[in-house]
């Protein structure tokens, strides 16, 4: 059997890992593949106690507020001896932190891949991508199961002419290296280290 015969028939059922130790390849190359052929894990495998979800599950529920718990402190008044002490802590009405942005700004941040995107304050609170909003004004919605990707690579250029709408299985194919030679692989290995160094040297 193929490694993608062996996943679609065992993916289902069995811990990722498991699969991912038996082919030698790792836990993102096997979630990647089983995701690019549409095939996710069972509803019985997922409420077993081999997918690990419900220990995690069942571990907090006694800590839990149930529903209609009254906090201890509801409609009660800071008594003023308590008051007195941390009065000259408290924000005051209309108070505003000193990185506060008016609605509209647009600034740089870095997602959990050290990779940098542009986000558009659209209140407090209330931030948005960049290249996301660019695309709802002109196209509207973005279909459920598709992302917005940039033609030339560069996430700081959210001009519409440079964005394109794809599948997320779309998406996950063109992200991953799986399917290039050993050669091909190595260089874009370095070309992302490199490309990371030179974005984290612009900061």
């Amino acid at each position: 059997m193929t490694p993608n015969e062996i996943i679609r028939e065992r993916f289902p059922n069995e811990p990722t890992q498991k699969i991912a130790d038996d082919l030698g390849l790792s836990y993102s190359k096997v979630a990647n593949r089983a995701y690019c052929m549409g095939i996710k894990k069972s509803q019985e495998f997922m409420s077993s106690m081999c997918s690990g979800r419900s220990n995690l599950i069942k571990g907090g529920i006694k800590y839990r507020f149930t529903p209609g718990h009254t906090p201890a402190n509801k409609g009660k008044r800071m008594d003023d001896q308590t008051y007195q002490k941390v009065k000259k802590t408290m924000f005051k009405k209309g108070n505003r932190p000193q990185n506060w942005k008016p609605d509209g700004t647009i600034v740089e941040r870095k997602d959990s891949n050290n990779r940098y995107y542009l986000y558009y304050k659209i209140s407090d609170c209330n931030w948005v991508l960049y290249h996301k909003k660019i695309w709802i004004d002109y196209h509207g919605n973005i279909p459920a199961k598709h992302v917005i990707s940039f033609k030339d690579g560069n996430t700081f250029n959210c001009d519409i002419s440079n964005l394109e709408l794809i599948s997320m299985a779309k998406n996950a194919i063109r992200n991953s290296i799986h399917r290039f030679p050993a050669e091909l692989k190595e260089l874009i290995k370095l070309k992302s280290k490199l490309t990371k160094k030179i974005n984290n040297g612009k900061k």
